[in-house]
């Protein structure tokens, strides 16, 4: 047989949750069960037989009971009141007089025989429902310590394999629409697509936030994590439904358990019987833990947040009782986030969360105040300085009769609040006064350097002129003389440069250069007349 799935600690829901459903179907383990007095138990003076091979009595044959809900309530209270080992095996005969097919009865044996552990004490036709959700033959055995999940061939009379279950890891038993599921520490053969899935959601989650916690958005191992499924198969015939079958199995495994429980020594590793459920009532079960967790997840963060307040009122206390005090030391914003965090809370304690609420409005009040008494302050200290230092401007820019101090401290004094129109409307006419004298005075001086310029201007023109006519009545003389206006030329542009210079003069000139240039050009003629 495969090794079984390695434990998972879980712990197992407290009897007190399972209310009296279980009960109610009589089946054994479920709160508020009465056992009746045994109706199979052997007389006293009965002998008893010897021991058979195997170490067990031999199986007298069992009593016939009545067919149909009086036949399985018989036989749920046999068990249930079986207080040794082979007490509940000699009620569990009875399985065996069921109306099973021979084949049945060949596999029921074969795999009695076949497990390790012995003596057997029941063997039970299912459908045990795999990790596909797929239904398997499988033949179920009961001992003292475990129960065997059976794969037996009918076709070849043979046991192909078998998986060994130790009931202490047994957590609890559910009776459901089907059959009966049996809830493990372990995994229970393979594990199926949906638990494929968590495994890999939960890897994801791991590898996006960088943790190694398992943490993750799916199912949490609890004791109703690992599940096997059986179905009973009913034999042709059969006197009882499948539902009671299912009390009978669910009553032999709960009962078997006990009494594995009752025969281990005192300082051996201690267990529970495993209780029986119902759908309804595993659901209500997994309900009040969440409703647990959730309740106890608000107590806690309820303390956290009445303590974090109670701890932000005291400092927002304490900032009231500080002297001086200053707006910025009157600190009400500490008291916003945990005033926040407990109307959050659960239940928080509304007293607490008034007075905190209360001391915030009050500190902010405060705060305004005192915010606005340091700007009238500040106001103030600023207009008086401003003024001071205005009235000294005044003084000073009257005397030195400059403008740029006085400048600056009116622009102060303009920014401040409330300074006196009075000396405003002085320092303005003061500073316009000055502002023009300056002015003038830089127009007077504008105006001379004019003056002066236009003056050395004309001296130099007349210079120029001076000299371009002494320079223009030579070169004419010289050229009247010499016929020749090469110094002619130049004297003549002189003086058209020159400022002022006698428009007689250039006319003459003018007509100099034209006669001779005259006289060339007839000479010229003459000279070529001659030679030809």
């Amino acid at each position: 047989a495969p090794p079984p799935a390695p434990p998972v600690a879980v712990a197992a829901a407290p009897a007190a949750a399972y209310d009296s459903r279980a009960a109610a179907m009589r089946l054994p383990g479920a709160p508020g069960y009465a056992a009746p007095a045994a109706p199979h138990a052997p007389p006293a003076a009965a002998p008893t037989p010897p021991a058979a091979a195997g170490g067990m009595a031999p199986r007298p044959a069992a009593t016939p009971t009545n067919n149909g809900l009086s036949s399985s309530e018989s036989l749920v209270d046999a068990i249930s009141t079986a207080s040794t080992t082979a007490a509940l095996a000699e009620a569990l005969r009875e399985v065996e007089q069921w109306q099973w097919t021979s084949d049945q009865e060949a596999g029921m044996k074969r795999c009695k025989t076949y497990v390790p552990e012995q003596p057997a004490l029941a063997a039970f036709y299912v459908s045990s429902v795999n990790e596909w959700k797929l239904l398997q033959p499988r033949v179920l055995v009961l001992t003292p310590s475990s129960y065997f999940r059976v794969k037996y061939d009918q076709k070849s009379g043979k046991v192909e394999h078998y998986r060994k279950t130790p009931l202490r890891d047994v957590l609890s038993l559910e009776k459901t629409a089907d059959g009966l599921k049996i809830y493990l520490r372990g995994q229970d053969g393979r594990a199926g697509p949906q638990k494929w899935y968590q495994r890999l959601e939960r890897k994801v989650a791991q590898i996006s936030t960088g943790s190694k916690d398992n943490a993750f958005s799916g199912r949490v191992k609890d004791e109703f994590y690992y599940a096997r499924e059986y179905r009973p198969s009913l034999p042709a015939g059969a006197p009882l439904s499948a539902d009671q079958v299912t009390d009978v199995l669910a009553a032999a495994l709960h009962k078997t358990a006990e009494l594995h429980r009752d025969s281990l020594p005192a300082d051996g590793a201690p267990f529970e019987p495993p209780p029986v459920l119902t759908t309804d009532e595993r659901r209500q079960i997994l309900h009040d833990r969440k409703a647990a967790a959730r309740a106890e997840e608000e107590r806690a963060e309820r303390e956290a947040a009445e303590a974090e307040l109670r701890h932000a009122v005291e400092v927002a206390s304490a900032s009231r009782e500080l002297e001086p005090k200053t707006s910025s030391q009157i600190n009400s914003a500490v008291l916003s986030r945990p005033i926040k965090r407990a109307r959050r809370a659960v239940e928080a304690d509304a007293s607490l969360i008034s007075r905190a609420e209360q001391l915030k409005a009050e500190l902010e009040e405060e705060h305004r105040v005192r915010v606005e008494a340091e700007r009238l302050e500040r106001e103030r200290t600023e207009r008086e300085a401003a003024t001071a230092e205005l009235e000294a401007a005044c003084t000073q820019a009257a005397a030195s009769r400059d403008a740029t101090s006085l400048s600056r401290s009116l622009k102060r004094a303009r920014r401040a609040v409330d300074v006196s129109e009075e000396l405003l409307g002085r320092g303005e006419a003061l500073k316009a006064e000055i502002e023009a004298e300056i002015k003038a005075a830089r127009e007077a001086a504008e105006e001379a350097e004019r003056e002066r310029k236009r003056a050395e201007r004309e001296e130099r023109e007349r210079v120029e002129r001076d000299a371009a006519t002494a320079e223009l009545e030579a070169a004419v003389g010289a050229a009247a003389t010499s016929r020749d206006f090469v110094w002619l030329s130049k004297a003549r542009a002189r003086a058209r440069r020159a400022v002022g210079v006698s428009a007689e003069l250039m006319e003459r000139a003018d007509n100099l250069k034209t006669e001779i240039d005259l006289e060339k050009k007839l000479a010229a003629e003459e000279q070529r007349n001659h030679g030809r």
